[in-house]
């Protein structure tokens, strides 16, 4: 063999291995981005360190699959160990902000991003990350900020409008909330969440109409979730402020229906003990609900603000409904006060 042949054939097997890790990854992509099938995406991943432990780029894409599969401390630790092997990935700093996110680990995730995005500079997943890591830190300016650059590298991406509008809809500028959330929308029509928060907007701006129809639709995308029948419900005892049998019956038949936060499921059980007049029963609901979620709490805060006050507890129940004004509670929905007996007529009035 001349030194033309074996130049040859170092080079056809060059091609051959680049055909096989671009064939190797390319399958897992496709499980993920594709097909969706996340857990044969983790086990594939899996089967691939076996052969090649040292990889950095395998850790960081089973981080991915085990975040999509919200197995958040696994992705952690995939993140470590591409970190281990090279510290200059940039997706494993952003995997890792992601999980920390995931983990409500908001200073933890902002750090992870801060470094991807050191490290690359044009990795638009990386702003989203580090825009939704000061959004759960409630800086929401900065969140906008990087939500905006995330938005010019990536347009047709309906996540961080949705983001972006949360975070115009925390600083009380509806009209942007509800153009963001309208964008999110055009980009995905299923955008169950989307309708669900345009509806707080639409609401806080007085438009009743147009918020309780994106309530309807958030529940008919979206029926076996139980956040959009709460928030149904209390718009329509705000919209006739009286409760009957059959609607305690329709209410507790909502039972059956799924949520991935304890505290829905603890403000649902709380409303309930609420209109079976088992007010004892319902505050302790409705503390439940706020400890186990203390980012996104005014439902729960006015509600326990409503047990308290059918319990005569003016001071404590204006507290509780007062935080949940200046967190940008619609004041519509104080018109559920109008549910308590006259009897409480003096507390109502200071709101109604």
């Amino acid at each position: 063999m001349d030194v033309l042949d074996l130049f040859n054939l170092v080079g056809n097997i060059i091609f051959v291995v680049a055909v096989l890790i671009a064939s190797i990854e390319g399958l897992g992509y496709a499980l993920m981005r594709y097909w969706k099938k996340y857990r044969w995406a983790a086990n594939y991943y899996s089967a691939l360190l076996a052969l090649w432990p040292f990889s950095a780029m395998l850790y960081v894409n089973r981080s991915w699959a085990r975040l999509c599969l919200l197995e958040f401390d696994q992705a952690l630790d995939d993140c470590a160990r591409a970190i281990k092997h090279n510290d200059q990935v940039a997706m494993a700093y952003n995997n890792r902000a992601a999980a920390y996110m995931g983990l409500y680990r908001f200073k933890d995730a902002y750090w992870a991003a801060q470094r991807a995005i050191q490290l690359d500079d044009k990795l638009w997943a990386a702003y989203y990350n580090r825009g939704c890591a000061l959004h759960g830190l409630k800086d929401y300016e900065a969140a906008i900020k990087d939500l905006d650059v995330c938005i010019e590298q990536r347009p047709g991406l309906t996540d961080q409008y949705f983001c972006r509008a949360t975070c115009y809809l925390r600083l009380q500028q509806y009209e942007r909330a509800i153009e963001d959330y309208t964008s999110s929308i055009d980009l995905m029509a299923h955008a169950w969440n989307a309708y669900h928060n345009r509806a707080y907007a639409y609401m806080a701006l007085n438009d009743i109409e147009r918020g309780y129809a994106d309530i309807c639709k958030s529940c008919e995308l979206h029926p076996a979730e139980l956040i959009h029948h709460l928030l149904k419900t209390w718009c329509e005892l705000c919209l006739d402020p009286r409760l009957t049998p059959e609607q305690v019956e329709d209410f507790a038949a909502l039972s059956v229906l799924e949520t991935t936060q304890p505290s829905r499921r603890h403000s649902y059980q709380g409303m309930l003990a609420w209109m079976r007049g088992e007010y004892e029963q319902a505050l302790a609901q409705f503390e439940l609900g706020i400890e186990s979620d203390p980012f996104t709490n005014e439902a729960n805060y006015f509600w326990s603000g409503m047990a308290l006050a059918a319990l005569g507890r003016y001071d404590e129940a204006k507290k509780a409904i007062d935080y949940a004004l200046r967190r940008s509670m619609s004041p519509f929905f104080l018109k559920a006060l109008a549910l308590l007996q006259e009897e409480h007529s003096t507390f109502v009035e200071q709101y109604l």
